[in-house]
């Protein structure tokens, strides 16, 4: 029985249910206005019917009514369509374990707060009033106090690369703060020296010297490590360091020797080696491909088991920043088989969803993709990259970059990464076979070829928008670019990250005053009521959820404070759709993920603080306490030490020497933006295939 009136609901009205979910927001930001549905409301209108809140006794519903007169409940009618993989908990179903005592946050317009959440089996039971779901208290079941903290779904992973955040889990940390300790070169070699001290046995067994994060955009000298400043570190080891966007490296003189680059190495397709002023001789700072010369030689060697840790490692890290879903958004099929190894060995606790590099397999793509996960593990779709990293200026752009720092000739705007022919035939490949592709594209010349490719595909197979093609980055955006993307259904996965670590060198270096504050254009996502996600990259960021939404939000440079577009800000509701709800909907998941609904998955991300009532500059600072994976918690946070990752942690380095025994001598030999083709490269050698692709 219904007490109080219906309200109906069109696409054009939704904004009103979405600010006024976000009402008690404590803070003086201005934020640009949402007017965006949830999947639910989108499918019944799109279906025909007017999608409808429902105020019952006991709560909110969304219902959707066609004009025969059948009413379903908009959720049920979704998944029902969606191809929902579990069924509903039968009636009368107890609970095994309840949540209460805090805030809960359900991602549901029609209800986004309750008091109360069940779970049984791994499903959601009920959410609600406390009163309701207490009513699905059994003799055993277990009532879990939240203590004022605050639970919302488990954070769906919009665009990572799991497997390499494992790299940087186990590496010295070169990240500046708040995420590390360096801030110059002198901080940099301290670093790499006091890791190698802390980890002497370990670091002498596999004989190098590794550090991950390192960006000139927060060094004082603005510039990367040479041969010579490794050089101060090791002249006898390999050292070699590699960027935070995974695009560049340096190396020492002995890496670079390991790896046999000379003065007479010429530069691979795809890449760049650097070299000293007025000479041919390297200076140590490698690009794209290049990279990898030293990478493969230094890092390959470790083996399928190095790999499997590092897959191992990187999932342990995504669940203490509350993901229940990550994502490797790079991959190949020898690298997916070994990821599929580690997980039927165990220690994966979280689903895992697979994009395969699509310029190298395409059979190995049609015949493993799959909505159902396998231990784990499900290939998802397709991965296509067209261009490099806005911060390291290897982004292919439509104009000059701002002021490039380093040896650029002028006019210098990027390059890309694979060709036209390349791109038409990846995407129009995978409209054909209906496979979703997930394509990286920083520069607006790179989203223009894009753009391109999905307007050919489509021509050919119109039903391929409901692929949900994903556009990664789109950092540097026109907006009539966004606007076709919106034409042709491809949603925007933003990283709203870059304003907060490199808001002030996209301002001053890459794009400018004018155009740098158009990175990551949430605002006009949000003009034209599309859908979008926001990301880590990781290992680019460690893959922080506070952080990204932080950035999301206040869109604040750390260096400067300043507000990097502020039109682009959104309310912490919005933020937290983009890590969940969306993502699970960009990812042909939201049927089971994403919210909290009954017969969801019950994953949950439970919060040291409510993000949508702290102050925005406090949103950084909420911890992820608890993490908790179809009813079982996967990560806890222990208040005793709560640091996640540390670059001294010699327990790190023992198993990163570990993966070592009996693969050989690695040092004698003849070596943003997504992490590049060089680290693809190095995962295929150490998961055992070295051959041509």
């Amino acid at each position: 029985m219904v007490n109080s009136a219906t309200t109906g609901v069109s696409l054009g009205s939704l904004a009103a249910m979405a600010l006024a979910a976000t009402a008690g927001f404590a803070g003086s930001v201005a934020f640009a206005q949402v007017g965006l549905p949830n999947p639910a409301a989108v499918f019944c209108v799109e279906k025909g019917g007017q999608y409808q809140i429902e105020n019952h006794a006991t709560g909110a519903r969304s219902v959707c009514r066609f004009p025969d007169g059948r009413v379903v409940d908009a959720w049920d009618f979704f998944r029902q369509n969606q191809g929902a993989t579990k069924p509903n908990p039968p009636p009368g179903t107890k609970a095994e374990r309840i949540w209460t005592g805090g805030t809960i946050i359900t991602m549901d317009d029609g209800a986004m707060r309750a008091e109360a959440v069940a779970e049984a089996g791994g499903q959601i039971l009920a959410v609600g009033a406390r009163e309701e779901v207490m009513k699905t208290r059994g003799p055993n079941t277990e009532v879990i106090d939240l203590q004022g903290r605050t639970l919302v779904p488990g954070f769906v992973d919009a665009h990572g690369h799991m497997m390499m955040g494992g790299l940087q889990a186990l590496s010295a940390n070169l990240l500046a703060p708040p995420d590390g300790q360096v801030t110059d070169m002198a901080s940099l070699q301290e670093t790499l020296r006091s890791w190698a001290q802390a980890n002497a046995a370990s670091v002498a067994k596999v004989n190098l010297i590794i550090g991950f994060g390192y960006d000139p955009a927060t060094l004082k000298e603005q510039r990367h490590p040479t041969r010579e400043d490794l050089d101060a570190v090791s002249k006898d080891m390999p050292v070699v360091v590699v960027h935070q966007s995974g695009h560049l490296s340096a190396a020492n003189s002995r890496a670079l020797e390991a790896a046999g680059v000379t003065a007479a190495s010429k530069d691979p397709a795809g890449g760049v080696i650097r070299r000293r002023a007025g000479s041919q001789e390297p200076d140590g700072v490698l690009e794209e491909n290049a990279s990898s010369a030293v990478l493969l030689k230094l890092l390959g060697n470790l083996g399928p088991e190095g790999l499997k840790t590092f897959a191992r490692e990187g999932a342990k890290l995504w669940a203490s920043f509350g993901y229940t879903t990550a994502e490797e958004g790079r991959a190949s099929p020898v690298v997916t088989k070994v990821l599929q190894q580690a997980a039927a060995d165990g220690g994966i606790p979280v689903d895992v969803m697979v994009y395969p590099d699509i310029l190298i397999d395409r059979d190995f793509i049609k015949a493993n993709q799959s909505k159902t996960y396998v231990n784990r593990i499900r290939v998802a779709g397709a991965k296509l990259s067209l261009d490099g990293s806005p911060q390291g200026f290897t982004a292919w752009r439509d104009r000059p970059y701002y002021k490039p720092v380093g040896s650029y000739p002028p006019g210098y705007s990027g390059y890309p990464a694979t060709t036209s022919e390349q791109a038409f035939d990846a995407i129009r490949w995978a409209s054909e076979n209906g496979v979703q592709v997930l394509t990286h594209a920083n520069g607006e010349r790179a989203s223009d070829l894009l753009l391109a490719a999905h307007q050919a595909a489509q021509a050919r197979f119109p039903d391929a928008q409901q692929l949900r093609p994903v556009l990664i980055h789109g950092q540097f955006l026109r907006e009539d670019q966004l606007e076709n993307f919106r034409r042709l259904g491809v949603i925007p996965s933003f990283f709203p990250m870059h304003t907060f670590y490199w808001g002030d060198w996209h301002l001053d270096h890459t794009a400018g005053p004018v155009d740098g504050m158009n990175i990551s254009p949430t605002g006009w996502a949000m003009k034209r009521n599309m859908l979008f996600t926001s990301h880590h990259d990781a290992p680019v960021a460690f893959p922080n959820s506070m952080r990204v939404l932080d950035a999301t939000v206040t869109r604040r440079a750390r260096g400067s404070g300043r507000i990097v577009g502020p039109e682009h800000r959104v309310d912490p509701i919005t933020g937290l759709k983009a890590l969940t709800l969306w993502s699970a909907y960009a990812h042909h998941e939201e049927a089971m993920k994403g919210s909290l609904e009954p017969g969801k998955l019950a994953d949950f991300a439970i919060l040291s603080a409510d993000p949508t009532v702290v102050a925005p500059t406090a949103i950084a600072n909420i911890k992820v306490v608890e993490t908790v994976k179809e009813g079982q918690t996967i990560f806890r946070l222990d208040s005793a030490s709560p640091t996640r990752v540390s670059a001294q942690a010699p327990t790190i380095t023992a198993m990163f020497a570990s993966m070592g025994d009996g693969q050989g001598d690695h040092g004698h030999g003849p070596g943003d933006s997504c992490p590049s083709e060089a680290m693809l490269k190095v995962a295929e050698v150490m998961a055992g295939s070295a051959g041509p692709r």
